[in-house]
This record gives structure tokens, C-alpha cells and sequence, in this order.
């Protein structure tokens, strides 16, 4: 089997638990193998040690924070291929923060942005180019220890070939193809299609945090649900913590650094997860079904549960939750977003899903082609992450109890769907009314803020306190009549 050629160093490599070696200190990576490595593995992560160490040192040198009760290290010590992740090493209290970045030590364009960062990209181009020379030489040096072929969008023609395959015509994601590197390429970034340019546009696709590259961000591993016990703060000092406001604020209405914070209390020995979807500044991939097919796409990963699906049931694009009752029981629960449920006739869908991954299973038992060893795992643990979801959903619609004429709703949902509208660029005449000091200063009572927001086009006024929507002009009443304040 074809092994990723390595033209950026050392991989998925990492820091593991210690067998022997020197003890953990002040966080850093031990510098360690495992009993059971053998010197090309103990070497390679003795490398990737000094890396991380190298980068800690550095960040903490420039008045960066990482906090001392966390480590990095390897989830599956005995496994290099297992990944790394940011782990407690005593108990963190809610709210302590875990990591807080500057940004003059973020390789940046000067703005937010949520789509790919062209003038990023170029910044890190530069950079890499600059090398040992460079202000940020020991996060560049550990950019380039990455390996190629992260995400679908990078993999190679037989890689995609065969991901290809897999989806068919109907599994989703159908465009992970030039997803990033169409962009890159085109009038928007003016890329040159220069496959080491396409690297570090992926690179970047891949861990900017709303335009940012920061260091030691992309340790921390992503996991939904109840797992979720950190977030990424930008603009806490922002009078509206949205997103969309954020994207166009100047940085200097945020706060001085970029952090990560606690957000419930985390025993030693723990995992420390953050989310990538479901997020307090990401409402609008909250809403539109964004989920695991689309967290591989963006980001190389098939996650665990909790999982968030999108297939296509009755003609319609169905989104579908999915979690463990019980970690690691394999008993599943099944829940379906907005919207009526298929009927159950349609259920003839995802058995044909299941006689395509199983036609798949039998013909791809082992990896005989030039497929790299990382792509081909990927490819296989989608596989079967794909034929689990498509047989909980399937005995969940042809169990007694399903209720195929249930109207699934969220309020919630509805009110910040109206609400979101009056900052979305689609609705926009005129901006800048709306993005003015003037409009931007909300009124302050002794107890909370009163907020308006407007789309001219839609003619529809919104009203929230403190971030709560209240009402909008084109939904029903809530508790306030329309604008009385």
C-alpha cells in the first residue's frame, strides 16, 4: 500500500503518553515513545515533540497563554495514526481559560472573514517563503510537518475515484471536488494552480478561524453534544455577539487576543473538544444542516457521535440527528430537524443507499491500488459511518411508533431564522446605514439591551433583548407588541 508522500514533515504524528521519558511540564509535549515503537516511529515522534514544544515555547515567549493543566498529546498513544488532541491534565474549571492568542501572533488579513481567506493565504505563502526568517518561523515550521492530502479536495486521482464511488449520485458530499481550490484558482484569489500554492490553500481551508490562522488552535479535536467543553472566543467586548455584525466590525472593537475557554468543568485525563458547526458564532451552519458530510468536506475528519446528517428523502433534503444513548452502547437515537417527516413508503431510499455501500464493502475489502494509506482509512471509516446512519434511519422509519405525519419544529429556529435575515448580504439595499456607530449603539436599561435590525428589501424590522430575538415584522407575535419600546 502507497504511504502520503511526505512534502510537508512528519504527519499526523504527535506528542503520546510516556512509557518512558522525562514528565510532563508547564503543559509542553513529553518528549517520549511508546515501549512498543520501533526507531522510525520513535524518531518521527521525537520530531514532532520538538515541534510542538518549540511552538509552546515561542507563543508563551510572546505573551500568548496556554495553560499549564493541559496537554497535548496522542489520543491513542500505542496508535501514530490515531491523531493528536489537547487533554486535561488536572481538572479545569468552566470558564478558565485555556489558550489566549494575540493577534499580532496570527498570520491574518486585517479582517473576519468566513469563506476562504485569499490574502491569508498569500500572508502564509510569504511566510514559508521566509522560513527560519520569518516572525512566526516556529509555527511555520510546524505548518510544513503537515502532511498533503488532508482534505477530499487535495487527494489524489485514485483517492478520489474511489470517494467518488462510494457517494454515487446521491450520498452526500456530491461537490467536495474543487470545493476550496476552484476558489483558490479563480478571479477571487488569483491562485496560480501551482500544487505546492494548492497545499497551503488547503492548509489554510482547513484551520483559519473566520480568516485567522492561529497557533496551537487546530490541536483541539471537534465532537458535538454533550462532549463539547470549549469554545473559541474573538469578540466578546462586540455590544451584539452575532456573527454577522462581527464580520464587519473593525478589530479594534475585539477583544486584544483570540481565545479558547472552558465552557463546563473538565476532569483530569479528559479530552478537551471544541465544535465546528455548532457554535454560538456559527448560527447559520447551525440552521442549514451543515453536518458530518460536510465536516469531512471542510475539515478531513469523520466525526464521531453525536452525527448530523442531510439525505435526500421524498424529493426533499431531509437533516437527521443521530447520538449514542449511552457512549459506545451502539443504541441509537434518531431525530429529524424542521420540517414534516418522510413518509414511511419512502424508506425504499435508504435501502437502496444500503445495497450501494454494501455492493461497495464487498468490492473495496482491501486497499490493492495506489491509493495513500490516509485517504484510503478516511475512505473506509466514512463507509461505515455512512451504512450505520442509513440503518438507524431506516429502523427508526419502519418502527412502530414513527409518526409520519409529525410536524417537526423549533421555535427557536424560526425566530433567528427572521432574525438572521436582517443581517444577511442578500437582503441588504444599503449597508452602511445599518453598520453605522449610530445604528450600532443599542439601547441600554438598567437591566438589559434593546436591539433593532432591518432588511429594507424584505421590509421587515426584528427586535431582540439581549440577544434574544423578540419579534420580527413578518412573524407572529411573541410577547411584545412590535416596536413599542
Amino acid at each position: 500500500m502507497k504511504v502520503t508522500s511526505p512534502l510537508f514533515l512528519f504527519g499526523y504524528l504527535s506528542s503520546s503518553g510516556s512509557i518512558f521519558g522525562n514528565a510532563q511540564e508547564n503543559g509542553l509535549p513529553t518528549k517520549s515513545c511508546a515501549a512498543t515503537d520501533d526507531d522510525k516511529t520513535c524518531n518521527a515522534k521525537l520530531e514532532a515533540q520538538d515541534l510542538q514544544r518549540e511552538l509552546i515555547e515561542w507563543m508563551r515567549s510572546e505573551d500568548a497563554f496556554v495553560n499549564e493543566k493541559q496537554e497535548v498529546r496522542l489520543v491513542d498513544p500505542q496508535d501514530p495514526r490515531s491523531g493528536y488532541g489537547v487533554f486535561a491534565k488536572e481538572r479545569i474549571k468552566e470558564g478558565e481559560t485555556l489558550v489566549s492568542v494575540p493577534f499580532n501572533l496570527a498570520i491574518h488579513e486585517g479582517r473576519l472573514q468566513r469563506k476562504l481567506p485569499c490574502e491569508t493565504i498569500d500572508e502564509l505563502l510569504e511566510e514559508m517563503e521566509d522560513g527560519d526568517k520569518s516572525d512566526f518561523a516556529p509555527y511555520v515550521r510546524y505548518l510544513k510537518s503537515i502532511p498533503e492530502g488532508e482534505l477530499p479536495d487535495g487527494w489524489s486521482n485514485a483517492g478520489q475515484e474511489l470517494f467518488d464511488e462510494l457517494l454515487g449520485e446521491t450520498l452526500p458530499p456530491q461537490q467536495y471536488k474543487d470545493h476550496w481550490l476552484d476558489v483558490w484558482n479563480s478571479d477571487l484569489c488569483n491562485g496560480e494552480d501551482d500544487p505546492y500554492e494548492n497545499l497551503v490553500a488547503l492548509l489554510v481551508a482547513k484551520r483559519h478561524e473566520d480568516g485567522f490562522m492561529v497557533p496551537y488552535l487546530d490541536f483541539f479535536n471537534h465532537r458535538n453534544g454533550d462532549w463539547t467543553n470549549a469554545e473559541i472566543t474573538m469578540y466578546n467586548d462586540l455590544f451584539l455577539n452575532n456573527h454577522e455584525v462581527a464580520m464587519y466590525a473593525d478589530l479594534n472593537k475585539f477583544d486584544d487576543a483570540i481565545e479558547v475557554v472552558a465552557t463546563s468543568r473538565i476532569q483530569a485525563g479528559e479530552q478537551i473538544y471544541i465544535t465546528q458547526n455548532m457554535c454560538n458564532d456559527c448560527k447559520d451552519q447551525e440552521k442549514n444542516g451543515y453536518g458530518t458530510p460536510d465536516l469531512l468536506r471542510d475539515y478531513g475528519f469523520v466525526e464521531d457521535f453525536p452525527q448530523r446528517w442531510a439525505f435526500q428523502l421524498a424529493g426533499k433534503r431531509k437533516v437527521i440527528n443521530i447520538e449514542e444513548k449511552d457512549d459506545g452502547s451502539g443504541e441509537l437515537e434518531v431525530s429529524w430537524e424542521m420540517g414534516d417527516s418522510p413518509p414511511k413508503r419512502n424508506a425504499y431510499e435508504l435501502e437502496d443507499n444500503l445495497k450501494h455501500l454494501d455492493r461497495f464493502d464487498k468490492a473495496h475489502q482491501e486497499n490493492t491500488s495506489d491509493i495513500p494509506d490516509n485517504e484510503w482509512n478516511i475512505i473506509k471509516k466514512y463507509h461505515n459511518a455512512l451504512t450505520v446512519a442509513n440503518k438507524a434511519i431506516l429502523e427508526h422509519m419502519l418502527s412502530d411508533d414513527y409518526d409520519e405525519d409529525q410536524l417537526n419544529m423549533d421555535e427557536h429556529d424560526v425566530y433567528w431564522g427572521r432574525h438572521d435575515s436582517c443581517y444577511d448580504d442578500g437582503h441588504y439595499i444599503d449597508r452602511e446605514p445599518f453598520r453605522s456607530d449610530e445604528y450600532e449603539k443599542c439601547e441600554d436599561s438598567m437591566f438589559q439591551t434593546l436591539c433593532y435590525s432591518e432588511a429594507p428589501k424584505d421590509r421587515n424590522k426584528c427586535f431582540d433583548l439581549d440577544m434574544h430575538v423578540q419579534i420580527c415584522s413578518d412573524h407572529r407575535s411573541h410577547y411584545h407588541e412590535p416596536f413599542v419600546h
